[in-house]
């Protein structure tokens, strides 16, 4: 689960999109389409009147739809919950060519992002995969909404219905950025979404967008945050990474769990590539280059001291009869968010050994023997999370909280998939290495 080189890519949307959202009266929701590797994909952007605090944001949200109306005419619904904190929901017309434009995207990539934009303009980013059912359902949808001939009024008309009763209770949000194409052009008014400080402008100029990328690490025994990683994509100097331990204080500060500032590779990512890191909580000490087996070391030594007990013949026990910990469903988010995490680093990490398994001359047996270790044990892991999973799919869920957890078996079994792939992959160059 420790891992620190991959970073949020460059994403680019159109400014004058931007600009107007940023005015709109929240709260608001749009549309759109972003650019990313040259890969365009389409996006929703929420921006509510209050900040959502970062540990609801960072344990994700869940996104669903559907359609409202009778024989005459069809609304869409979509709704975004985020775990254990608020739901948010929006009507927009089918009949709309921004939105057709966008859900075809949507269908034809088979992801999304999401932008939750606070009232200072920072933005947090998700990337997210459309699930299956949630693709099947907008592809079996399509044809509804590709044919809809709602008007305005009837559109009004079933919002009016809707705040009056909303399902899933929730907050509303005015559907705004909905009348022009323009702004799904990204051939121009280009403007890059980067994780970089920038200052609040005036309301009269373009307010700048700034997305912070950030990963909280649960304790494996108790379930608490034990550490906290901050990354910065613009860390050409030291400075840079001082300035953003400065200006991010009072986030890590409240959080109150060892911090770390985490710069860009300083060469092709990778396990042995050096990255700059600044240890900024509880103390604050010196930068450091360290590799990412290096600092994976580091950060292994400190959650396995996170909560153990005074008691050394208690731990002596623990170790000789270790005991797994079942946890109640509200600890879903958690479970979210370890499993996604370490599903999106493996296959990173599955990227870079095929890439390096042509040339096995170039891992040394340590950094094999560290793959083993790391990739053998989240197998262990996975055992247990199917375990903690078929625990709750046998107690009684909310429908939200059933998807969630059959979304998050299939993603455990895809980690399983995909760690063995880099355990084959690495046996297979130790084999090769030792013949060489």
């Amino acid at each position: 689960m420790s891992n620190i080189y991959p970073l949020l890519p460059r994403l680019t949307v159109n400014s004058r999109f931007i600009d107007e959202f940023i005015s709109a009266e929240a709260p608001c929701c749009a549309l759109g389409l972003v650019e990313e590797r040259k890969q365009t994909v389409g996006f929703m952007a929420l921006r509510p009147k209050m900040v959502i605090p970062e540990h609801y944001t960072r344990t994700g949200f869940s996104f669903g739809h559907s359609l409202l109306g009778n024989d005459n005419f069809v609304v869409i619904h979509f709704g975004f919950h985020f775990y254990n904190y608020a739901t948010f929901n929006v009507l927009v017309n089918p009949n709309n060519p921004v939105v057709q434009t966008v859900l075809n995207k949507m269908i034809e990539t088979g992801d999304y992002f999401f932008f939750a934009i606070d009232p200072a303009g920072r933005a947090t980013a998700f990337r997210s995969e459309l699930g299956q059912d949630d693709l099947s359902e907008l592809k079996n949808n399509l044809p509804l909404i590709q044919n809809a001939k709602t008007t305005e009024i009837q559109y009004r008309k079933a919002l009016a219905v809707f705040e009056r009763n909303p399902d899933p209770p929730g907050k509303m949000l005015n559907w705004v950025c909905r009348d022009n194409m323009d702004y799904l052009d990204l051939t121009q008014h280009r403007e890059e979404l980067t994780p970089i400080s920038q200052p609040v402008q005036p309301k009269s100029a373009p307010t700048p967008v700034e997305i912070i990328e950030s990963e909280l690490i649960p304790c494996d025994h108790c379930g608490e945050w034990a550490a906290q990683l901050i990354f910065i994509d613009d860390s050409a100097d030291e400075q840079a990474l001082e300035q953003y331990a400065h200006k991010r204080v009072d986030q890590y500060s409240k959080l109150n769990v060892p911090t770390w500032i985490i710069g860009e590779p300083l060469g092709m990512p990778g396990f042995d590539t050096k990255t700059r890191s600044l240890k900024v909580w509880p103390t604050h000490g010196p930068i450091q280059l360290k590799t990412a087996n290096e600092f994976n070391a580091e950060l292994d030594e400190l959650l396995a001291s996170h909560c153990q007990s005074e008691n050394e013949c208690e731990r002596d026990q623990d170790a000789e009869d270790p005991q797994p910990q079942w946890h109640p469903i509200s600890m879903l988010p958690t479970f979210t968010f370890i499993v996604d995490g370490m599903l999106e680093e493996s296959i990173a990490q599955l990227n870079n050994m095929r890439k390096a398994e042509a040339k096995p001359y170039v891992l040394d047996d340590a950094t094999l023997n560290r793959v083993f270790d790391l990739y053998g044990k989240q197998l262990d892991d996975q055992q247990y999370f199917m375990e903690q999973f078929s625990r709750w799919q046998q107690s009684p869920l909310s429908t939200a909280e059933a998807k969630e957890v059959d979304r998050l078996v299939k993603q455990s079994a895809t980690l399983k998939e995909t760690n063995e792939a880099i355990l084959n992959i690495a046996s297979s160059m130790q084999h090769a290495a030792s013949n060489h």
